[in-house]
């Protein structure tokens, strides 16, 4: 893969990781490279556009509201699935993170699963799902292995779909959404 130089990112990107993280390269790097949901795929290196010159096959009030919602995840807290936020920032360095060759971390998140789970979607586990609790995401991450096992739900759209489901069904667990 090729080296992450923040320098050659496009002019808006790089203003915008400024204004979330000044002064803060690692910050902005971890940034780029952290997946939005479980089995998402990071900005860098592949989803640039919007902050790129307009290309006929995009609308510019699209990138717009795509840019729009980067920030918000630039800027984002650690949360859980009830909504509540804490005080540490995702991209943090003091925040644990995932190894990349670009990034450096004191706390490494490892997946207890690789199988089911790469790290970068156990960091999500951890920092997006359970509010920074390591124990509580590597008991998630095992609970949802085992069923995913069982459903033959580990590649592909089947575990998309699973994984659509274990968090529907998280979230409603959580907020006392169920009937």
């Amino acid at each position: 893969m090729a080296a992450l130089d923040l320098q050659t990112l496009p002019p808006e990107l790089q203003a915008d990781l400024a204004q979330a993280w000044p002064g803060c390269p690692e910050a902005q790097r971890r940034a780029l490279l952290a997946p939005h949901a479980l089995g998402g795929a990071p900005l860098w290196p592949g989803n640039l556009w919007p902050w790129q010159p307009a290309r006929r096959w995009w609308r510019p009030r699209v990138a717009r509201e795509c840019r729009a919602g980067e920030m918000l995840f630039f800027t984002a807290p650690v949360s859980d699935v009830r909504g509540a936020t804490y005080a540490p920032r995702l991209f943090d360095p003091a925040q644990p993170f995932f190894e990349t060759p670009w990034t450096q971390a004191e706390v490494l998140l490892r997946s207890p699963v690789p199988e089911a789970f790469g790290d970068a979607d156990f960091w999500v586990l951890t920092q997006r799902l359970c509010g920074g609790d390591v124990p509580a995401a590597t008991r998630l991450a095992h609970e949802w292995a085992a069923g995913m096992r069982a459903d033959a739900a580990l590649h592909g759209a089947r575990r998309q779909r699973w994984l659509g489901d274990a968090l529907w069904r998280l979230e409603a667990s959580a907020k006392g959404d169920f009937l």
